[in-house]
C-alpha cells in the first residue's frame, strides 16, 4: 500500500483585520494540529528483541494505570496541537486501557536525544505506522508508534528539549493525553524560526494591554455537531455563546488592548482536548470557557461560576458529567487520576477569577433581569479545563431550558449585557492580580 500522511491544521481562530485563522505568529510561535492515520505496515518503536525494562533501565517512570476491559483496546490514531513552549500528543483509542509513561534522558555517546515513551498495555495497533510522524516545532523532533509486543502499543517521542510533562486519560471518546513543556535553547528558537510564516495584522485596542493581560482564550462551548443543551423554540447553546464570546472578544480588543483568541469562530467542531491545547500553545493568560445551563426542570434557574477541582457535590458531578459528553463513573474515575495534578495548576488564580466573573455577573444581571439566582462559584473536573496551564474558568450562562433566561439570552440586548458583566470582571480580576504584585 502506497504510504500516506495526512497534515491537518486546526481551525484555530483569532480577531484579525481579515477575520482568518492564524496559522503561525511574527514572533515565530507556530501552531498545528497533526492527525497521522493509515499508513504502511508497522515497525516497532523500539529495536526488536530488546524488551522494555532492560531498554528502561535508567527511566524515571511515571506510569500511570486505568482499568482496561477483556478486549484489546485498539490505537486509531495520533494528533498534536504544538508551539514552541508547549506541545500536546493526543492517542485515539477504542476503549480504556492501562498505560505506563517513562522517561529516558539524553545519550550523547549514542546520539539519542531526550526520550519519553509510552506504553499502553493489552493494546492494539490500528494504524498503520511505518513512518514517524515528523514535529520539528523544537520542542519534539517526530512521534514513532510501534507494536512493542502482541499485548503493548508503544508510543515514543523523541524531543529536542524537554523540562516536564504529564500525562492523563480522557474517556468518552476514549483519548491518552500528554503534555510537554520545554526548556529555551538556541536550536529550539533556530527551528522555530526556520517555521515562520506571514500572518495577518492582530486587531488590538488603541492603547497597549492593560493590567498584566496580554492575551486572553475565549472559549465558546460546544459547536458543529455539538449543539449542546436547547432550550424553548430550538436555540442551541452553540449559537449563543459563540456570538457572547464574539461580542466579547471585539470589546476586549478594543477597549484594553487586549489580543483575544477564539477556539472557534463559526459553527465548527473542537474537541475539549484541543480547546485547552490551544490556550497553551498560545500562552494565553487568561482562559474562559463560556456555556449555558439546562436542567431537565424548566424552573431550574441562575448562574453558576467553576474552577477545575475535584469535588463531592452531586449536582457538580452531574454537570461535568453533561458538559464533557461522558458519564458520571467517568467523573469519578478522572478524580483519581487527576489528584495529582492539581498541585501544579494556577489554582488559587483560578478561584480568584471566577469569584471576579461571578460577583459582576450576577450584580450586573440583577439590574437587568430582576433578582437573579446566585448559584455560587464552585469546582468540577471540566475536561476542557484539564492541564490549563493558567487562569481557567467555566462560566455557565444561565439556564437555556429556562424559558425567561433562554429567551433573554437569544436576544442582543441580554447578550450585551453579560459581555459588560465578564469584561468588567475580568477587568476588576487583572486590577486585583495587578494589586497582589505590588504589595
Amino acid at each position: 500500500m502506497k504510504s500516506k500522511r495526512f497534515l491537518t491544521l486546526l481551525a484555530l481562530a483569532t480577531l484579525s483585520a481579515s477575520a482568518a485563522p492564524r496559522w503561525a505568529r511574527g514572533d515565530g510561535q507556530r501552531l498545528q494540529l497533526a492527525q497521522m492515520q493509515r499508513n504502511e505496515v508497522a515497525k516497532e518503536a523500539i529495536p526488536p528483541g530488546a524488551s522494555a525494562r532492560s531498554q528502561d533501565a535508567s527511566a524515571s517512570e511515571d506510569g500511570k494505570t486505568i482499568s482496561g476491559g477483556a478486549n484489546k483496546a485498539r490505537l486509531t490514531g495520533v494528533r498534536f496541537l504544538s508551539s514552541k513552549t508547549y506541545t500536546r500528543v493526543m492517542m485515539d483509542l477504542t476503549q480504556e486501557a492501562r498505560f505506563e509513561t517513562h522517561r529516558l534522558k539524553e545519550d550523547p555517546a549514542k546520539g539519542l536525544p531526550p526520550r519519553i515513551y509510552i506504553d499502553i498495555i493489552g493494546a492494539r495497533l490500528a494504524i498503520d505506522s511505518k513512518e514517524a510522524i515528523p514535529v520539528q516545532d523544537g520542542l519534539l523532533r517526530q512521534v514513532r508508534v510501534g507494536q512493542f509486543s502482541l499485548d503493548v502499543v508503544r508510543v515514543v517521542l523523541d524531543m529536542t528539549s524537554l523540562r516536564s510533562h504529564n500525562t492523563f486519560f480522557l474517556p468518552d471518546p476514549y483519548r491518552l493525553v500528554i503534555d510537554i513543556q520545554g526548556q529555551e535553547t538556541a536550536d529550539r528558537s533556530a527551528a522555530v524560526e526556520r517555521n515562520k510564516t506571514p500572518t495577518p495584522p492582530v486587531i488590538k485596542g488603541p492603547k497597549p494591554a492593560a493590567l498584566g493581560i496580554r492575551k486572553i482564550v475565549l472559549d465558546p462551548g460546544h459547536g458543529g455537531k455539538d449543539p449542546g443543551a436547547i432550550g424553548a423554540g430550538g436555540i442551541a447553546e452553540k449559537d449563543i455563546v459563540l456570538s457572547v464570546a464574539q461580542k466579547l472578544a471585539r470589546k476586549l480588543a478594543k477597549e484594553m488592548g487586549i489580543e483575544v483568541v477564539l477556539t472557534r469562530k463559526n459553527d465548527s467542531f473542537v474537541r475539549l482536548e484541543d480547546r485547552t491545547a490551544i490556550a497553551n500553545a498560545e500562552d494565553a493568560d487568561l482562559f474562559l470557557s463560556l456555556h449555558m445551563n439546562a436542567s431537565t426542570s424548566g424552573d431550574a434557574k441562575g448562574l453558576e461560576t467553576y474552577y477545575l477541582d475535584n469535588t463531592s457535590d452531586e449536582a457538580s458531578i452531574r454537570l461535568a458529567a453533561r458538559e464533557n459528553g461522558t458519564s458520571r463513573k467517568n467523573i469519578s474515575d478522572l478524580q483519581f487520576i487527576l489528584s495529582d495534578m492539581t498541585q501544579n495548576m494556577k489554582l488559587e488564580d483560578s478561584i480568584s477569577l471566577a469569584h471576579r466573573l461571578h460577583g459582576s455577573l450576577v450584580d450586573s444581571m440583577s439590574k437587568k433581569l430582576g433578582a437573579v439566582k446566585d448559584l455560587g462559584v464552585k469546582k468540577a473536573l471540566f475536561y476542557v479545563l484539564v492541564g490549563a496551564r493558567m487562569p481557567s474558568v467555566l462560566v455557565e450562562m444561565f439556564f437555556i431550558t429556562n424559558k425567561i433566561e433562554g429567551q433573554a439570552m437569544s436576544r442582543e440586548t441580554y447578550q450585551n449585557a453579560i459581555v459588560e458583566a465578564l469584561y468588567d470582571g475580568i477587568q476588576k480580576y487583572g486590577e486585583s492580580a495587578l494589586a497582589a504584585k505590588t504589595l
